[in-house]
C-alpha cells in the first residue's frame, strides 16, 4: 500500500483535510459572471496548502467542457506567456480560429509572432490577447488564469491592471491568485491595482483538529497498524494544525510503523520530522521577517512560556506599546503569531519556537 501522505510542495495530496468546501465553492462560484469569486486572492503563511488548492482548482476547471486554465509563473514575459499557453492549451478546433489571429502564427513547433522583436510591445499583446479572447467568447470559453506565490514585480502589476481593463470589457477572464498576506497586501495597495480590495479573499488557516485525529486514526487503521487515543492526541499536538506539518509526520510514521504507533515511535521521527520542518519552510520564513519582526520573533521564543505576554515583550524589547503594536499586527497578518487572548501571543507553527532558539545557538 503506497503512502498516502504527501509533504511534496504543489502536488495534490491524497488526504486533503478541510479544503474540500474551499474547492466546491469557488469551482462553484467561478462559473456565474456576478460573483466576486470572479477574481480570487488565496493567502496563508507557507506549508498551509495554497498550491495544492490552487492545482485543485485549475484541475476541476480544465475538466469542464467551456474552460481554459492557464497557469502562469511569476517571471519577465507574462503576457507573451500567457498567450502562448492559450494557444498550446487550445483545442484543434479553436486553434484553427487562432490561427487567423493577425500577428501569430501556428504550427508544429508552436506558436510564432509576426511582428518583429523590436515591435512587440505591451500594446501589442494586449491587441492580441483581446482577439484571442474574442476566439475564445465566440465559443463560450472562459479563461481562468491561476499564479502561484505572486510576487508584485512590474510586469505582474502590468499584467493585473490589464486584467482589470479585460473585465472593464466583459471579456469572460478570471484570476485566481496565491501568496504570503504581506505580498498579497502590497499589490492590492498599489495605487491602480486598488479594485483587487473588492476582490474576494480566501484565508487558509489551520487545519481542525478533530479532524487530524480522525484521518489520521482512520488511515492508518487501514494499513493494520493501531494507535492510542493518548498517542493520536500527541500526534496532533505535534502539527499543531499546521497541514504541512499533518502531512510531513503522516508520511515519516506510514514510512516506519509495523503494527503499532506508540510514544516511541513518536520520539523515533521527531529528529527528521524538526530538521524536515526547518530545512522546508522555517528556514525560509525567518529570512523573510524584517530586522524589527526577526527581533519581536526572537524576543518570543525566548520567553519562559510559549504563550507571552505583550507586557513581557515590551519589557524585553524596550520598545513603547504603540511601537509594538504595528510590528505585531504585521506579524499576525503573515499568521506567525495568534492571540488566544487579549494581550496573548503564541506562534502557529509547531517547534518554530524551538527551531528559532536551536538556531540562535549557532547565529547570535
Amino acid at each position: 500500500m503506497n503512502n498516502p501522505f504527501n509533504p511534496s510542495f504543489g502536488k495534490v495530496p491524497n488526504i486533503f483535510l478541510d479544503r474540500t468546501h474551499a474547492v466546491t465553492k469557488l469551482s462553484n462560484e467561478l462559473q456565474d459572471p456576478n460573483s466576486p469569486y470572479q477574481t480570487t486572492l488565496i493567502y496563508g503563511v507557507r506549508g498551509v496548502g495554497k498550491t495544492s488548492l490552487l492545482t485543485d482548482i485549475g484541475n476541476k476547471m480544465s475538466a469542464k467542457k467551456n474552460w481554459l486554465v492557464v497557469n502562469l509563473a511569476t517571471n519577465y514575459n507574462v503576457l507573451q506567456t500567457l498567450i502562448d499557453s492559450i494557444c498550446q492549451k487550445s483545442s484543434p478546433e479553436i486553434k484553427k480560429l487562432l490561427d487567423k489571429i493577425e500577428g501569430i502564427k501556428l504550427s508544429a513547433f508552436g506558436i510564432q509572432f509576426e511582428y518583429r522583436l523590436q515591435e512587440l510591445t505591451e500594446t501589442n499583446y494586449q491587441i492580441l490577447l483581446e482577439n484571442i479572447l474574442d476566439k475564445l467568447q465566440a465559443k463560450n470559453i472562459s479563461l481562468l488564469v491561476t499564479i502561484d506565490e505572486v510576487d508584485p514585480t512590474p510586469e505582474i502589476k502590468n499584467f493585473i491592471s490589464l486584467y482589470q481593463l479585460l473585465i472593464r470589457e466583459n471579456y469572460q477572464i478570471s484570476l485566481i491568485m496565491t501568496g504570503l498576506p504581506n505580498k498579497l497586501s502590497e499589490l492590492q495597495n498599489d495605487d491602480v491595482l486598488t479594485f483587487l480590495l473588492r476582490s474576494a479573499r480566501m484565508q487558509l488557516s489551520s487545519l481542525d483538529l478533530l479532524s487530524i485525529k480522525h484521518s489520521y486514526q482512520d488511515t492508518f487503521a487501514k494499513k493494520g497498524i493501531a494507535i492510542s487515543d493518548d498517542v493520536l492526541v500527541a500526534m496532533v499536538k505535534k502539527t499543531k494544525g499546521y497541514a504541512y506539518s499533518f502531512q510531513l509526520l503522516g508520511y515519516l510514521l506510514w514510512e516506519i510503523a509495523d503494527k503499532k504507533i506508540t510514544f516511541a515511535t513518536l520520539e523515533q521521527v521527531q529528529g527528521e520530522y524538526l530538521a524536515t520542518l526547518g530545512r522546508n519552510v522555517y528556514y525560509k520564513v525567518l529570512q523573510e521577517l524584517s530586522p524589527v519582526d526577526h527581533s519581536f520573533v526572537i524576543a518570543m521564543a525566548k520567553a519562559p512560556t510559549p504563550v507571552v505576554t505583550t507586557a513581557y515583550l515590551q519589557q524585553e524589547l524596550g520598545k513603547p506599546k504603540n511601537y509594538l503594536s504595528m510590528y505585531r499586527k504585521r506579524l499576525l497578518d503573515a499568521q506567525l503569531i495568534k492571540s488566544p487572548a487579549r494581550g496573548m501571543l503564541e506562534f502557529t507553527l509547531p517547534y518554530f519556537k524551538e527551531y528559532i532558539l536551536e538556531n540562535l545557538k549557532f547565529y547570535a
